[in-house]
């Protein structure tokens, strides 16, 4: 199907298409390594496990939108560069981050014009829904002098 969606495409279409995918694919890379980072600095090793299944899923996304991208002859962006040191800072970032992939996914599930990447977009949304909530389930448990500050 994506195929024949593809020889539909504009080149200029096709282009935007790549970019949505690289853009998601780098920002649940980021998502992965900053919640990797914050478990690394946890003593709390319950909201570790947690966090840890937040970066697989988070990783598994990015694999998806990988091959997404590859399969359209694009090339996926290199890995984003953090500061570091985990710190609260860094999770409360993770969940303001998951927060807007809530958003962001069912736009962009509307508006790619591709069924096949807007039902992976809606898929992965459910995933994030699911990232939002631990996120949530984790921060309100922590100290925010005991997470690295």
């Amino acid at each position: 199907m994506l195929a024949e969606v593809m020889k539909q495409l504009t080149a200029q279409q096709r282009e935007h298409l790549l970019k949505v995918l690289e853009e998601r694919y780098a920002d649940e890379l980021r998502d992965a390594e900053l919640v990797e980072k914050a478990a690394e600095g946890l003593r709390y090793e319950q909201l570790r496990s947690v966090l840890k299944k937040i970066a697989a899923r988070e990783r598994r996304h990015a694999e998806l939108l990988r091959q997404k991208i590859r399969s359209l002859g694009g090339e996926p962006p290199a890995a984003p560069e953090l500061p570091q040191g985990a710190t609260w800072q860094q999770l409360l970032e993770a969940f303001e981050s998951e927060k807007a992939d809530l958003v962001s996914y069912i736009e962009d599930a509307y508006g790619v014009g591709d069924p096949e990447i807007a039902d992976l977009f809606r898929k992965i949304h459910e995933e994030e829904e699911q990232n939002y909530r631990d996120l949530l389930s984790v921060i309100t448990k922590l100290d925010p002098y005991q997470a690295g500050g």
